[in-house]
C-alpha cells in the first residue's frame, strides 16, 4: 500500500485508491503515518483529535475508529493497522510513504547538487524533478491546522524550499542560466527571506550578461531582508555583489569537469566512453529497459524504430548510460546530409586515427577489434544506406560488439532485430481522478516537465481529467507530450486541452537546446515523411481521409490502388513508423500523424475525389452491415461497425455538410439500427435529425421519420415516436413502398402497445406482416409476428399460444438470437400469467441466455425480471431480489427507465413476500411517479398483478401506508436505485439494444 500525505490525504492499494472518509478517520491515519510503526497512546491520540473536548468513553471512541479505518483499509491495510500497548501503530514501511520518500530525495539532491560535476548536477536534476512530482499541496493537509502537526508541516515545508535550492544549484551547475531565472523570481517573490535563492537568482541574471539586473535583484534582496528583518545580507551575498562590480572571472561559468569525456585517438579503446546525458530523466520505459537489456544480451544489432518524438534516442541513452562496464560509444548522424560522413563519424566517436587514404570503415572496425562493447547509432533514418553498410561491417569485423541503432525504419541487415518503441502508457479510458491517473507514465511525463516551468504543478481533482485527456489526444507520444506540458507556464491543463485541435499550432518549443526536428510536432513528423518517394508521399495523405482505424481493403477503396500495391504502401509506412498495425489486421494513423495526413490531402486538388471514395467505402460497409445486423452474424458486424464508428461519423459529415446531402441522409438511415444497437440513442438523433433537410426524395423521407421515431420509444418520448412512425407509414403507403412501411408499422405497433393502446398495437402489426411479406422482408415479419404475439398475450386472446408458436417458428430459420429472444419471452411471460412460475423460469433463462450471446442488455433487464417474478411465485424471495437488483443494475447503466420501473416493480414483490412491506410501498410508490413522470405506462398484461401486489402492500400496512407513500414521493427512482445494494452485473458488452421489452 502507499500513502500519501503531501497534500490532501491519499491511500492507495496496488495503484487503486482506497477512500478514508474525511474528519476524525483521516487525521487519525495521518497521525499513525507521522510515526510509522511506533505505537501512539490513546490518551495521545485522543488528546490530538479531540484537543480540549474529548468523548466521555475516549478507549471506545478511539476503538470505533481503529475499527473503521481497518475497514476502510482493506484486508491489506487492516494487516497494518496495529494494536501495541499502550495504543495503536502503523506497521509501514518509510518508502510507503510519499513524506519519506520526499525526504530522502532531497538529502540526495542537495548532495549531488553541490558534488561540482555534469553527473552529479544530472543526477540532482531527477531527484529534484521525482520529488517535486510527490508535492501536491500544503503537506498534512487533512491536519494543518492543529497544533501538533505544525512541526512537522515546517519541516516538509523548509525541506521543499531546500529541494529548489538545489535544483537552482544544479541548473547553475550546467550553464543554464535562463531555467534558473525563469525558476528563481517566482521563488523569490514567495520567499523574500531565503538568501541562497537571492544568490541564485543575481548569480544567474550576471551569467546571461544582465549585470544591471544582477545589482538590482542584490538591492531588491538587501531592502527586504532590511525591512522585515533589520538585517543586512549574508557574507556570500554581500560577497557575490562585489564580484559583479568587479566582473570578477570567478563568476563565469565553466563546464565540469566530467563535461566532455576526452578521447584519444591512438591505444586501446578508449572506454567507457559515455554518452550524452540527457538534459532530464527518463520517466516510466521501466519494464522496456529491462526487456531490451535481456535482448541486447542475446542479439548483436537492434535496431529502436517509431515515429519521430517516440523516445528512440532517450531510450537509448539509458540504455548505453546503465550498460556496465564495457566501453560505450555513441554516433549522433542526425545532422549529417552525406552518406559519406557517416563511418567518419563513427571513426571520431571511438577515437580511431585514419590515415588520408584509409577507408573510415576499416579504421573503426581495427579501433574496436575483439573489444567487447556497445556502439549505438542514433538517427539512421536519413542515411540509411551508410548507416546499413557500417552496422555490417563492424557486424562482421567486430565479434564481440553490441550494435543498438535508432531509427524511423529498419536498417534492413541480416541479423537484425526491429524493436519498436511504443508510446507511454495512457490512463485507463474515463479516468478523471488523481488516482487513476498520477502514477500512469504518460501522466508522470506531463507533471515532470510541467513542474519544470511551472513549479508545484501536480494532477489534482481539479486537472486530473484534463490532464488524461491531453496525454491520450498525443497518444502517449513522449515529445508531444513534453511540448504540450512546456505551455503550463501559461495555461491550465485545460488551456491546453482546449487548444489541442491544431496539434501543431501549440506543440511548440522555444528551447535553444532542442534538435531543430523537436522543436515543433509538425517538423519531427514532416522529418519522417520527407523520408518518402512521391508515391508513398501520396498514399500516407490519402489515408488521411480515414478518421479511425481501417484494413487494407478499406485502404485499398480509398487510394484507388489494387490489393498488392496497397499492401506493398502499407507496409513501407508501417516499417518506416508512419503506420502502426493494430489488431485483426487493422491499422491506424497517430492522432498527431493523422492530422498531418489530412493536412497534407487539403492541400491538394484532389482531395473531393479522395473523400468521395471514403464516402462510398463507407456507404457499403454500412449497407452491408445492415442486413448482417439482422442474422446470426450479428455480432461479427457490430464489431466491424465499432471499428469503422470514427470512419461513419467522418463519412456523414463530409456529406451532410455539402459533399453529397442526399446521400448521406440515406446513409444516416442506413446506420440507424446500429446505433440502436450500441444504444447511441444521442448520437442516433443528431445524424438523422441533421439529415431531414437533407433530401427531396419521398422514400428516403419516410425512411428517415421511421428511424426517427424508432430512436424516440426507447429515450421514453413515445408521442414523438407514434406521429413520426404514423406520418412514415403513410408517406410510404402513398408511394408504395411496403418495405418502408412495414418497418414504420411494426415501430407503430410497439409504440401503440407501450401506450396501452391494444387494439391499435395488434391492427399495425397485422398490417406490417402483411406488407413485409409482399416484398419479401422476412425480418420486420418475423418482427411482426413476434410483438403480435405480445400484444395476443397481453389482451389475453383466446389465439395467444397458437400465436407464441407462430412466432418461435418464423423466428428459428432467421438464426437472430435478438429476436429468438424476444419471441421465447413471451412463452415466459403467458406461463406466468397462467400460473406456470417454473416454465416461466426455465423460458427467461432460455432468453437471458440468448440475448446475452449478442449483447442485448435492454432484453437482458426483460429476462432477470421475469426471472425474478418467476422467483417470486415459487417463493424464492432471496433470490427473486437477487435477480431484481441484477436487472436494475443494468438498466441504471444503460439508462433505461422503464427498465428501472420494471425492476423496482419485481423488488417490490420480493420484497413483499419477504415481509419488508414498508421497503415495497416505498419502491411501488416512487415507480409509479416515475412511469407517470416520462408517460410509460404498465403492461395492460402486467398491471393487475401489479395492482394487487399494491393492495396487499397497503393492507399488511394499515393506517401506515399513507404516511409512507406521502414520505416516498420526496423520493426518485434514481435515490431508491442508487441506495441499493451493487447488484452483480453479467460482462459488459459493447452496446444496447433498444426494441422495447
Amino acid at each position: 500500500m502507499d500513502f500519501s500525505v503531501l497534500g490532501p490525504l491519499q491511500v492507495s492499494a496496488h495503484g487503486s485508491p482506497v477512500p478514508v472518509r474525511p474528519g476524525l478517520p483521516r487525521a487519525l491515519l495521518v497521525l499513525l503515518l507521522t510515526h510509522p510503526r511506533t505505537p501512539v497512546p490513546v490518551d495521545v491520540v485522543a488528546e490530538r483529535l479531540w484537543a480540549d473536548s474529548p468523548p466521555a468513553d475516549v478507549a471506545n471512541s478511539v476503538h470505533r475508529l481503529v475499527s473503521y479505518l481497518r475497514r476502510a483499509l482493506g484486508a491489506e491495510g487492516a494487516a497494518l493497522l496495529v494494536s501495541r500497548a499502550p495504543g495503536y501503530a502503523l506497521a509501514v514501511a518509510d518508502s510507503a510513504i510519499d513524506a519519506h520518500r520526499f525526504t530522502e530525495l532531497v538529502g540526495a539532491a542537495t548532495t549531488l547538487a553541490g558534488a561540482g560535476t555534469a553527473l552529479g548536477a544530472h543526477r540532482a536534476l531527477e531527484h529534484t524533478a521525482e520529488a517535486l512530482a510527490l508535492w501536491r499541496g500544503e503537506p498534512l493537509a487533512d491536519v494543518a491546522t492543529r497544533p501538533w502537526a505544525a512541526p512537522e508541516v515546517a519541516r516538509l515545508q523548509e525541506l521543499h524550499l531546500q529541494l529548489h535550492e538545489a535544483r537552482l544549484e544544479a541548473l547553475l551547475a550546467l550553464g543554464r542560466d535562463l531555467d534558473v531565472i525563469a525558476a528563481a523570481r517566482p521563488l523569490v517573490a514567495d520567499n523574500p527571506l531565503r538568501e541562497r535563492l537571492h544568490a541564485s537568482l543575481v548569480l544567474a541574471l550576471y551569467r546571461a550578461g544582465r549585470q544591471g539586473d544582477a545589482l538590482d535583484a542584490y538591492q531588491a534582496a538587501r531592502r527586504v531582508l532590511a525591512r522585515e528583518l533589520g538585517l543586512d545580507p549574508g557574507p556570500r551575498l554581500r560577497l557575490l555583489e562585489r564580484q559583479v562590480l568587479a566582473q570578477d572571472d570567478a563568476l563565469r561559468w565553466r563546464p565540469p569537469a566530467d563535461s566532455h569525456p576526452p578521447t584519444t585517438s591512438a591505444g586501446p579503446p578508449p572506454g567507457p566512453d559515455r554518452p550524452p546525458m540527457p538534459p532530464t530523466g527518463l520517466v516510466g520505459r521501466r519494464e522496456h529497459l529491462a526487456d531490451l537489456h535481456d535482448l541486447l544480451d542475446r542479439a548483436r544489432l537492434v535496431t529502436l524504430t517509431g515515429p519521430g518524438g517516440a523516445g528512440k534516442t532517450r531510450l537509448a541513452l539509458e540504455l548505453a548510460r546503465s550498460r556496465g562496464s564495457d566501453p560505450v560509444w555513441f554516433v549522433d548522424l542526425s545532422l549529417l546530409q552525406d552518406d559519406r560522413l557517416v563511418a567518419a563519424s563513427a571513426a571520431r566517436a571511438v577515437g580511431a586515427a585514419t590515415a588520408t587514404a584509409e577507408d573510415p570503415h576499416d579504421a573503426v572496425v581495427r579501433r574496436i577489434g575483439a573489444t567487447a562493447g556497445l556502439l549505438v547509432l542514433d538517427n539512421c533514418e536519413h542515411v540509411i544506406d551508410a548507416a546499413a553498410g557500417l552496422a555490417k561491417r563492424l557486424r562482421d569485423g567486430c565479434p564481440a560488439l553490441v550494435l543498438l541503432a535508432t531509427s524511423r525504419r529498419p536498417l534492413r541487415v541480416a541479423g537484425e532485430v526491429v524493436w519498436p518503441v511504443p508510446p507511454l502508457p495512457l490512463p485507463p479510458s474515463g479516468a478523471t481522478t488523481p488516482g487513476e491517473v498520477r502514477d500512469v507514465d504518460a501522466v508522470r511525463l506531463f507533471t515532470e516537465r510541467a513542474s519544470a516551468v511551472r513549479p508545484g504543478f501536480a494532477v489534482t481533482d481539479d486537472n486530473a481529467a484534463d490532464v488524461a485527456a491531453i496525454v491520450e489526444a498525443l497518444d502517449g507520444l513522449p515529445l508531444a507530450i513534453e511540448l504540450a506540458a512546456a505551455h503550463a507556464d501559461v495555461l491550465t491543463p485545460r488551456g491546453i486541452r482546449s487548444r489541442l485541435d491544431d496539434h501543431f499550432e501549440l506543440l511548440e518549443s522555444d528551447s535553444r537546446e532542442a534538435p531543430a526536428r523537436h522543436r515543433t510536432l509538425r517538423a519531427a513528423i514532416r522529418s519522417g515523411v520527407d523520408l518518402l518517394d512521391e508515391r508513398e508521399r501520396r498514399f500516407f495523405a490519402e489515408l488521411g481521409a480515414f478518421a479511425g482505424s481501417f484494413d487494407l481493403d478499406a485502404a485499398a477503396a480509398v487510394t484507388a490502388t489494387s490489393s498488392g500495391q496497397c499492401y506493398r504502401s502499407v507496409a513501407s509506412l508501417v516499417r518506416q513508423s508512419l503506420v502502426v498495425p493494430t489488431a485483426d489486421d487493422r491499422y491506424r494513423l497517430l492522432h498527431s500523424l493523422r492530422a498531418y495526413a489530412a493536412e497534407a490531402l487539403a492541400a491538394q486538388p484532389w482531395r473531393e475525389e479522395v473523400r468521395r471514395r471514403h464516402f462510398d467505402h463507407v456507404f457499403a460497409l454500412v449497407a452491408a452491415a445492415d442486413g448482417g445486423l439482422r442474422s446470426a452474424e450479428q455480432a461479427g458486424w457490430l464489431r466491424r461497425l465499432s471499428a469503422s464508428l470514427p470512419d461513419l461519423r467522418a463519412a456523414l459529415r463530409w456529406a451532410l455538410d455539402g459533399g453529397a446531402p442526399g446521400r448521406g441522409a440515406r446513409l444516416a438511415v442506413t446506420a440507424h439500427w446500429f446505433w440502436m444497437l450500441e444504444g447511441m440513442l444521442d448520437e442516433a438523433e443528431h445524424w438523422l435529425e441533421r439529415a431531414v433537410p437533407g433530401t427531396d426524395d419521398d422514400a428516403v423521407r419516410a425512411a428517415l421519420l421511421h428511424a426517427i421515431g424508432r430512436i424516440a420509444a426507447p429515450r421514453g418520448d413515445l408521442r414523438k415516436a407514434h406521429e413520426t412512425c404514423l406520418r412514415s407509414a403513410e408517406l410510404s403507403r402513398r408511394i408504395g413502398d411496403d418495405r418502408i412501411a412495414s418497418g414504420a408499422l411494426v415501430t407503430l405497433g410497439l409504440v401503440r402497445w407501450a401506450m396501452g393502446e391494444l387494439p391499435g398495437a395488434a391492427a399495425a402489426h397485422d398490417e406490417a406482416a402483411e406488407r413485409a411479406e409482399a416484398c419479401g422482408d422476412m425480418w420486420h415479419r418475423t418482427a411482426a409476428l413476434i410483438l403480435r404475439a405480445r400484444t395476443a398475450v397481453d389482451a389475453d386472446e383466446d389465439d395467444a399460444d397458437d400465436r407464441i408458436a407462430a412466432a418461435l417458428a418464423a423466428a428459428r430459420p432467421g438464426r437472430d438470437n435478438q429476436q429468438m429472444g424476444l419471441a421465447m419471452s413471451q412463452v415466459a411471460r403467458r406461463a406466468l400469467l397462467t400460473g406456470d412460475p417454473t416454465a416461466a423460469a426455465t423460458a427467461a433463462r432460455e432468453c437471458l441466455s440468448l440475448w446475452r450471446s449478442v449483447g442485448y442488455r435492454e432484453g437482458e433487464i426483460h429476462a432477470l425480471t421475469l426471472l425474478g417474478r418467476a422467483a417470486t411465485a415459487m417463493g424464492d424471495a432471496a433470490e427473486a431480489g437477487e435477480r431484481a437488483r441484477e436487472a436494475l443494475g443494468v438498466a441504471a447503466a444503460i439508462g433505461h427507465r422503464g427498465g428501472l420501473c420494471d425492476g423496482v416493480g419485481c423488488l417490490a414483490g420480493a420484497l413483499h413476500a419477504a415481509g419488508a412491506d414498508e421497503e415495497a410501498l416505498t419502491l411501488l410508490t416512487v415507480a409509479d411517479a416515475e412511469r407517470r413522470r416520462v408517460g410509460i405506462p404498465v403492461p395492460a398484461a402486467d398491471a393487475p398483478p401489479l395492482a394487487d401486489l399494491a393492495d396487499q402492500v397497503r393492507r399488511r400496512l394499515g393506517p401506515r401506508a399513507d404516511a409512507i407513500s406521502a414520505r416516498a414521493r420526496d423520493r426518485t427512482i434514481d435515490d431508491v436505485v442508487g441506495e441499493l445494494p451493487t447488484p452483480p452485473t453479467s460482462t459488459p458488452t459493447p452496446f444496447t439494444a433498444v426494441i422495447p421489452t
